[in-house]
């Protein structure tokens, strides 16, 4: 089975299969990777990297090769009630309490995807707040310098083709 998952704030579908002895294999688009892991060491492909994993809900952050990357798990039900509404209206929510340090877009903005939207702070750690797909920014919710709330939103997306 493969979930919607949020690597980075690129959506990306995924799967886990057991494959024995302690052996997984990764199903990443057309890809089947094998993978496996003992204690703190993963194993991909056959290459073997030191990982450190912290999970807290939904959400994953690993350390692996030096770099931090955040994974969001994303709701079966939110997903499909985003594609009828036409696949557009998106909403990006704060992952954890914080500030913004940063708000590098306005309403009315054209994105990429991937392209850095705001910059929030939380537990002395900054975290780029990514463009999931190419959009329009409908709304900026939070300016810079503001506290939220976790769950609370940030910045309000529609597709590019409808704005």
């Amino acid at each position: 089975m493969r979930h919607l998952l949020l690597i980075d704030e690129a959506e990306a579908e995924a799967g886990l299969a057991p494959a024995g002895d302690g052996l997984y294999t990764l199903l990443v688009g057309a890809e089947t990777i094998p993978v496996s892991l003992a204690g703190k060491i993963l194993t991909v492909n056959g290459k073997a990297e030191r990982i450190a994993v912290a999970v807290d809900g939904d959400t994953v952050f690993v350390h692996l090769n030096g770099k931090a990357h955040r994974i969001d798990y994303r709701e079966p039900l939110a997903r499909f009630a985003r594609g009828a509404a036409g696949g557009g209206a998106d909403a990006i929510a704060a992952p954890m309490p914080g500030a913004v340090v940063a708000v590098n877009v306005m309403a009315g903005d054209t994105v990429a995807a991937g392209q850095v939207m705001m910059v929030i702070e939380s537990m002395k750690l900054e975290t780029a707040i990514k463009a999931p797909r190419d959009a329009v920014i409908e709304a900026v919710h939070v300016a810079a310098g503001k506290t939220f709330n976790k769950g609370a939103a940030l910045i309000a997306l529609v597709p590019a083709e409808t704005a």
